[in-house]
């Protein structure tokens, strides 16, 4: 049997709705743990994030991030084409249902994402940050070893595929459609950029991310508004559709009610898990690298980087897509935002949503340059590090030229795989993150 066709069944069978209940159920339990903690520290996060302190905005050494920057690294990775391309996919799978179920599934997973930066920064060596992250906390639990070793081959595996070949290959195909340049011309451009960033070193990493974050999301955010605005009418009939066809798919996606109902909870809670990655350790990949300042203030600032990606982000591309009406008319993936886009924009639509996906793409690859080469040196134990670039950037230009049909899969099964390997050691520090959330609010009353 092909390996192609062998990873997609097995994609298949993981990807299943027990699967993900399994998941959902970790969010509620770990959301109950903590006392609801995404609801009740969620206009602190807010704050931590848009007024931060100096300790947290200030880098100390080469290789290290403050709190701060591996806030924007988490961002810059969380916010890719799944958002842009992924969530109308999950409405043409699953209706405008998906939706509901989507945005369930990240509000309660915002407290795995502030259990593992907690658990990433709380059991991080102070003095050098070598010891930390997903890859040190799993080590301390029975089993360690082979979990954090684990971790390490689904992360590089992970933000190789998702956070490199997959980017790239969008960069390819947007720029191909739009202007017509040949992917291997697209693929020269991005082997310079690229190697000049990961060249660079987390130094240089975080200052292009602090440029490119802000601009693709504010860039975002005024074309979804603009679209939004210009059919406002349909606005309370797209939130109508979204919350009807939750409970009741079968008008949407045709079938028995049961079947309806099972595809777009799945749809929406397998969509939901890869746009805010949270539970999956990859923002504790970053957090972990903090020098371990205040486990606390780092749990809190990272739960925001959940909700700006699927509440804000998502939500808004959901609601492009049905409030302006062609949310079923065939199409799918960034061709059907790009016919979202034309109603209101005509003939600029597809340059503007080219460049939202190239803007998007690169912050991807950029934010996991970071997160790869932390996973790279665990692996080999800080030898080869001269390997790295190498290897990244013959990725980067490989990503531009292939067909991605078999890096989704690849990188569908790694997401699964870090989260089985992750929730392990969330669920077996749960206690150690209680105590220290009911010693900061015994602090702070």
């Amino acid at each position: 049997m092909d390996i192609s066709i062998m990873l997609a069944e097995l994609s298949r069978m993981i990807w299943c709705l027990p699967f993900l209940l399994f998941f959902f159920g970790a969010c509620v339990y770990m959301t109950v743990q903590l006392n609801f903690i995404q609801f009740r520290y969620f206009l602190q996060s807010v704050r931590s994030v848009f007024q931060p302190s100096k300790k947290s905005n200030s880098i100390e050494e080469s290789g290290q991030l403050s709190p701060f920057q591996a806030f924007i690294n988490t961002l810059g990775g969380n916010i890719g084409n799944g958002s842009l391309a992924g969530i109308p996919v999950a409405i043409c799978v699953g209706g405008p249902g998906a939706i509901f179920w989507l945005l369930l599934m990240s509000t309660f997973s915002v407290s795995l994402r502030f259990a593992e930066v907690y658990l990433a920064t709380y059991f991080s060596d102070k003095a050098t940050a070598q010891k930390s992250g997903p890859m040190y906390y799993l080590s301390l639990v029975p089993g360690g070893a082979v979990l954090s070793a684990l971790f390490g081959i689904f992360g590089f595996a992970f933000m190789l595929t998702g956070g490199n070949l997959i980017q790239c290959n969008a960069i390819g195909l947007a720029v191909f459609k739009s202007w017509g340049i040949a992917p291997m011309i697209t693929a020269v451009f991005v082997t310079l950029f690229v190697t000049y960033i990961v060249v660079g070193g987390s130094s240089r990493i975080v200052q292009y991310l602090d440029k490119l974050v802000p601009v693709k999301v504010y860039g975002f955010l005024i074309s979804a508004i603009i679209v939004l605005a210009y059919h406002y009418a349909s606005i309370p009939h797209a939130l109508y559709l979204i919350v009807s066809l939750a409970f009741d798919p079968q008008a949407a996606l045709g079938g028995t009610l049961a079947f309806a109902l099972q595809q777009s909870i799945a749809t929406g809670f397998q969509q939901g898990v890869n746009a805010s990655e949270a539970g999956l350790g990859t923002a504790a990949v970053a957090f972990g690298t903090t020098k371990g300042q205040d486990p606390m203030t780092s749990g809190i600032m990272s739960m925001l980087s959940v909700y700006i990606n699927t509440h804000l982000v998502c939500f808004l591309v959901a609601l492009s897509v049905i409030a302006s009406g062609v949310w079923n008319n065939g199409e799918t993936s960034s061709a059907l935002l790009i016919s979202a886009y034309e109603t209101v924009f005509g003939a600029m639509a597809g340059l503007i949503v080219t460049v939202l996906v190239t803007m998007f793409a690169i912050s991807v690859v950029v934010a996991y340059a970071y997160n790869a080469k932390v996973c790279w040196d665990f692996l080999l134990k800080g030898k080869f590090s001269w390997g790295f670039p190498v290897v990244y950037v013959l990725c980067a230009a490989y990503g531009v030229l292939m067909n991605a049909k078999i890096v989704w899969v690849i990188n569908s099964v790694t997401t699964a795989g870090l989260f089985a390997v992750n929730v392990v050691g969330l669920l077996y520090f749960t206690k150690t993150i209680k105590a220290g959330l009911h010693a900061y609010r015994t602090k702070h009353q």
